[in-house]
């Protein structure tokens, strides 16, 4: 945009008065347009729902970002990660916990089709590499209405990008993770220094009718902590062909190869207080609690698992053909195929590995001596870990889907979108399977097929207040009638045959959104909906996750959400906007795990078993106080508790407020500046995530060794030495704060990057 300026102009009668009125060229905060809140275009003034876009220029900040990376500063999105390529949770205002990729409440899309495992319903957020990327939307709240099953959370949608002209990019960075503090002990860190990088080639033209985009991505990572490194190859594709002036058909694709460590916590002692014995039982009684050995938290938890490795394989083939029928009426159909393949190898070697952890007595006063306790735990308790050689666990999905929606502008009160969509996908599997088969190694097989039929209409009720309408029905179903499993509560080799109660389930979800203009730049929304979620089939039939055994449970359910929220967004000037907005969310037969065993046995099983509310308020301002800085801020509170009437139901009785649900953080906050001055770019931002009140796995009373309770910075500058060449650095962390996002799973500490981009 440009300066707006003034000046006083004489004219006399009967002459030619001539004025030369100079603009100088400035940065507007315009309001933007955004996609994902109805399926088609809209200023961000008319949205009613909360949405949060993140552009090309903020992905581009870091050299071969990944989705979890490039989102994880959104107001109301939290990212725990445990390391590498292993399990990456994101959870938007609270949906989720960080359960080993096990069922998400978020859907995932790429140019809109869907990527999340259709096994587990997870998604590798940080093997989505975003050098292809144009733009990134985060839709928060019940999404089901329009995105279906998955979507009680909210949706994370990705654009890929396309050229305007013929271009050649290109570029490449290098770096490594700086020493830990003088406090760590690690043996994986002495006298080595890991290091990382990555590096991408891309084409594209738009020639005539024909615009494509084609771009190769490597990435290569020593990894911060012991087994935590692993490679990338991704290809993506984007094509589009324009049949005529209003038809057109478009094509995305990609592929991504990686593998890596499968990480695992860091190492633990376990702490025992034995007394005198409760009848009935064993001669003591003895009470236990893990003590990690936090010095040394760059370590696996002990050498057999530090040969494990993790491979996937996902990809996508996506074609739309879009068709302008009339000024009024346009069609948009769709094919797609997903392919989403798993396999962790445990134990390389040519023998069985086991492992239990070192037991400590801290106080005893059962009248055994402390070698009679520790052998009595050791013969009691089964091995923490035992693989075979050569054993792995497998998963496969490949998916097939067709889909139409059709938009017609009927008047000018009512514009409706109208579509259909299905899928079948076909399972292949050593972990989730409806029958037994003893031993490992070996594959069962699963269909699921799933239908949906919604429609939307966009009503002007005034010239300032509209309303949005979305009604979408679900449907999905399994191929297996029963089941077959092992019984892991019961002594001995028990099998058992169960029917399965929920083959199918379905869904309504509605939704009612409306937007009120108050001003031209300012707009107040409202909305209500219903949102649900079909059970997994990893959910359905899980039987084995690492650590325990599992039992299926054959009467699992449909899981529900109903959402209401409030907010405002205001454009305060060309260099000021802002938004806020309020939620509840409750949740009804939640879907989580619990343990059915009985001590000292540990078994878990997957059930419909809690009621939840979560409520928060989100803020987000951006600030753009002279020309070359633009500043952005965002903060989040949450509030999740449990409402099941049963304490530490969805967390753990060993938390000190055991209703608050696990793994959500209260607070959290992000910050960036970015100044601009001719060729030079710098950056800051910061990430900041409360003390987590609750966890599931090792929790305790005092909350110690909870994850969050850190600020995290990172610098980086971008430099254009010519029209064709830019070089960069980024320092990740650069206090080297020593955290974690996942329970005792050690974050990266302080890292330099050097880069450069080549467009031609």
């Amino acid at each position: 945009g440009y300066t707006p300026q003034t000046g006083t102009v004489t004219v006399t009668a009967g002459q030619a008065t001539t004025f030369n009125l100079q603009l100088s060229e400035t940065t507007i905060m315009a309001s933007e347009i955004v996609v994902g809140a109805a399926l088609y275009e809209q200023d961000r003034l008319e949205v009613p729902i909360t949405l949060t876009s993140v552009s090309r220029e903020e992905i581009a900040r870091e050299p071969s970002s990944s989705l979890d990376r490039a989102v994880e500063a959104v107001p109301g999105v939290n990212v725990v990660r445990s390391a590498g390529l292993s399990n990456t949770g994101l959870q938007i205002r609270g949906s989720n916990t960080f359960q080993g990729g096990l069922g998400t409440r978020v859907v995932g899309l790429y140019d809109g089709f869907p990527i999340n495992n259709p096994v587990t319903g997870e998604i590798a957020w940080n093997t989505v590499n975003m050098n292809a990327a144009e733009k990134i939307e985060v839709i928060k709240g019940a999404s089901s209405a329009l995105y279906g099953s998955q979507a009680m959370g909210g949706v994370v949608s990705v654009m890929g990008s396309m050229p305007s002209e013929f271009e050649i990019k290109t570029g490449a960075s290098l770096g490594f993770y700086d020493a830990p503090p003088d406090s760590d002990q690690s043996i994986y860190r002495d006298g080595y220094t890991p290091w990382l990088w990555n590096g991408y080639l891309g084409l594209g033209d738009k020639n005539g009718p024909l615009t494509y985009s084609l771009l190769y991505s490597h990435a290569e990572d020593d990894g911060h902590r012991e087994n935590s490194q692993y490679f990338l190859n991704d290809i993506k594709f984007k094509g589009r062909y324009d049949l005529s002036s209003h038809e057109y058909l478009q094509l995305s694709a990609f592929y991504s190869d990686s593998e890596g460590g499968y990480i695992n916590t860091w190492p633990y002692r376990v702490d025992v207080i034995a007394g005198p014995p409760e009848f009935p039982g064993p001669p003591f009684s003895v009470e236990t609690q893990p003590f990690p050995f936090t010095e040394r938290a760059l370590d696996q938890r002990d050498e057999v698992y530090a040969d494990q490795t993790t491979k996937r394989e996902n990809s996508l083939v996506g074609l739309n053909y879009v068709n302008m029928l009339s000024d009024n009426l346009s069609l948009d159909a769709r094919l797609y195929y997903t392919r989403n393949k798993t396999r962790i190898e445990y134990n390389p070697t040519d023998a069985t590995q086991t492992w239990s952890p070192e037991y400590n007595i801290i106080e005893n006063t059962s009248g055994f001596p402390d070698a009679a306790i520790i052998g009595a735990l050791n013969g009691m308790l089964p091995q923490i870990y035992e693989k075979e050689s050569g054993e792995f666990a497998e998963n496969s999905a490949n998916r097939y889907g067709a889909g139409i929606r059709l938009d017609y502008q009927a008047n000018d009160q009512h514009r409706f979108l109208i579509g259909v969509d299905g899928n079948i996908v076909d399972i292949t599997t050593t972990q989730y399977k409806p029958v037994y088969s003893p031993g490992w190694g070996n594959f069962g097989e699963v269909q699921e097929k799933n239908a949906s039929l919604f429609i939307q209409d966009e009503i002007t009720l005034t010239e300032r207040l509209s309303a949005l309408l979305s009604l979408r029905y679900d449907w999905s179903k399994i191929d297996a009638d029963e089941v077959v499993y092992r019984d892991y509560t019961q002594m001995g080799e028990v099998i058992l045959t169960a029917p399965i109660e929920n083959q199918s389930v379905d869904a309504i979800s509605p939704r009612i959104a409306l937007n009120y203009r108050i001003t031209d730049d300012a707009a107040l929304r409202a909305s209500w909906g219903k949102s649900f979620r079909a059970p997994s089939v990893a959910e359905r039939f899980v039987t084995d996750a690492g650590l325990f055994p599992g039992n299926p449970n054959p009467a699992l359910d449909k899981e529900k959400m109903t959402a209401y929220e409030a907010g405002i967004f205001m454009k305060l000037s060309d260099r000021v906007s802002f938004d806020l907005a309020g939620y509840i969310n409750d949740y009804e037969d939640l879907i989580e795990s619990r343990n059915i065993g009985m001590f000292p046995n540990i078994v878990f099983e997957y059930d419909n078993i809690a009621k939840a509310r979560i409520w928060g308020i989100e803020t987000a301002l951006n600030i753009r106080p002279v020309d070359p800085l633009s500043i952005s801020v965002g903060y989040a509170y949450m509030n999740a508790k449990d409402k099941s009437g049963e304490a530490g139901s969805l967390a753990g009785a060993g938390n000190p407020e055991p209703e608050w649900l696990a793994y959500r953080p209260e607070h959290t906050a992000s910050a960036n500046a970015t100044w601009t001055i001719d060729n030079l770019s710098l950056n800051v931002n910061g990430r900041y995530v409360s003390k987590y009140k609750s966890v599931s796995s090792y929790p305790n009373l005092e909350r110690a060794y909870y994850p969050g309770d850190f600020i995290v910075v990172d610098a980086g500058a971008k430099y254009k030495l010519t029209d064709n060449l830019t070089g960069s650095f980024l320092c990740r962390n650069i206090t080297n704060e020593q955290y974690e996002e996942g329970e005792w799973f050690r974050a990266p500490g302080r890292s330099f990057i050097l880069g450069f981009d080549f467009v031609y």
